[in-house]
């Protein structure tokens, strides 16, 4: 009787459908067989580089040590990772000796699904020539996702498109016209990179298409960079949180229209913010269906003089420009931000998004009178959810100001009555205790511009926290 091999699929069937039913000379031969074998190394290749891709390189290399069956198997797990914290005690020269090792043990045609890098102590690296080589080795092997972390920021560059000069230790300018491993193709079948405390190197957001023509999803967070523009016919998910050392005022022009989802968290104090703006891109951005941005507004320097004042305000209508370019966006979540970044100075109108769903506002300005949120709500004319969370309401304060005799600077000239939303079915409000009488306030308003059996059903949530102004 001809017998075939057992292949993974088949196998995962077996595992999974339970015992065989054996006659007892076969189960008690069989059970002979499992007692002298190794019972996980009867697993095809394939599903046993699926298990030992769950662990560490470190672990994965000590596998070999379990029989012969298990000797050479961890060289062709197609995930690599590379993590300082499995030699927690160990010397530095023993961690470097290790993943020297197994990046020089991988045969050379592998493609890997993943490259992980990431180191948490400081080291007399050699003007980063060492994590310098594992990023080109590691990426020799074509990864298709690439994360590379480290908590102290200054120990890794990520410049695949550039050489890496001899002279770097001499802090000199890397030679731009000497392409690295995106000229060689390393790069190619890259869809994710993840890059967390990582320096970035001037070219390389700017011309991402090319460098990784098949990226899909990039995740930079407490990264060292100078942008200037993120141009990708491919990228559909774009997340920066907390960019470093970015230049005074710079411009942030993203062109990638595909793009589906967008995460911005962004400092900013008149010294260090990027204006995001649009300008490179023919259309807006019309794949977009969710985005977050969060505005965080740093300690001020000592002298803050009109310069610094001008560049802050610049940066926060390049904001309000930006959500223009949103116009088929679903889900919003905006936090920090003022009126000026919502409103527009004149016409004091919020961008029209036909297609906003749900819109969460946290810690923002809604303006005196509620005139930022009249004017959000007007404006997204199908919104379903709304969320304030933690907002300042000024309200009060123009109510003070009237019983000063005073108007207020600025605002619509007569408090509006009505919030037209008829389409509302959750609202949730996050307040502190000194805005209750404006909570009470805002939801009148919205209740007036409703029928009665609509009202009913929107299902409303005021939630009191702690906090004085």
């Amino acid at each position: 009787m001809e017998t075939f091999p057992m292949s993974c699929s088949s196998t995962l069937d077996v595992m999974q459908s339970g015992p065989l039913c054996l006659t007892a000379d076969q189960s008690s031969s069989k059970r002979r067989r499992i007692d002298a074998a190794d019972r996980l190394g009867d697993l095809p290749d394939c599903l046993l580089h699926g298990i030992i891709s769950f662990l560490g390189s470190r672990q994965a290399v000590q596998t070999s040590v379990l029989s012969r069956r298990w000797r050479h198997l961890w060289r062709d797990v197609p995930c690599v990772a590379i993590d300082e914290r499995e030699f927690v005690g160990d010397q530095w020269q023993r961690f470097e000796d290790f993943a020297d090792y197994m990046l020089t043990s991988i045969p050379l045609n592998t493609r890997l699904d993943s490259f992980r890098l990431q180191l948490v102590t400081r080291t007399n690296m050699d003007s980063y020539a060492t994590s310098d080589r594992w990023i080109r080795r590691g990426l020799r092997y074509f990864p298709a996702a690439v994360d590379i972390r480290t908590a102290l920021g200054s120990t890794i560059y990520w410049r695949p498109h550039l050489s890496y000069p001899a002279a770097a230790a001499s802090q000199q300018q890397p030679n731009l016209s000497v392409t690295g491993s995106c000229a060689a193709g390393f790069t190619k079948r890259l869809t994710t990179l993840r890059l967390v405390g990582v320096n970035l190197t001037t070219g390389f957001m700017e011309d991402l298409g090319r460098h990784c023509p098949a990226l899909e999803e990039l995740h930079m967070e407490g990264c060292s960079m100078r942008l200037s523009a993120v141009t990708s016919p491919t990228l559909r998910t774009f997340v920066v949180i907390e960019a470093r050392h970015s230049v005074p005022c710079a411009h942030l022009t993203i062109a990638a229209a595909h793009l589906a989802y967008l995460r911005l968290d962004i400092p900013y104090n008149g010294e260090e913010c990027y204006c995001v703006t649009g300008e490179a891109v023919p259309e807006p951005l019309a794949s977009m269906a969710e985005a977050s941005i969060r505005l965080t507004e740093t300690a001020r320097q000592q002298g803050d003089n009109r310069a610094r004042r001008k560049r802050k305000l610049e940066f926060l209508k390049s904001m309000r420009r930006f959500l223009g370019l949103l116009p088929n966006v679903t889900k919003l979540h905006l936090a920090g931000f003022t009126t000026t970044a919502l409103l527009e100075e004149e016409t004091e109108e919020f961008p029209l998004l036909h297609s906003l769903k749900t819109l969460l506002l946290e810690e923002c300005d809604v303006g005196l009178r509620f005139q930022a949120l009249t004017g959000i709500l007007s404006n997204t004319p199908n919104l379903v959810n709304l969320g304030l969370h933690h907002c300042t309401f000024s309200a009060r304060s123009a109510k003070k100001s009237r019983k000063r005799g005073r108007q207020p600077s600025r605002g619509r000239t007569s408090t509006q009555s009505v919030i037209w939303c008829k389409n509302l079915k959750s609202i949730e409000i996050k307040h502190r205790e000194q805005y209750d009488s404006d909570v009470a306030l805002v939801l009148s308003m919205i209740s007036k511009g409703m029928q009665p059996a609509e009202w009913r059903q929107v299902k409303t949530s005021t939630i009191l926290v702690q906090g004085t102004e």
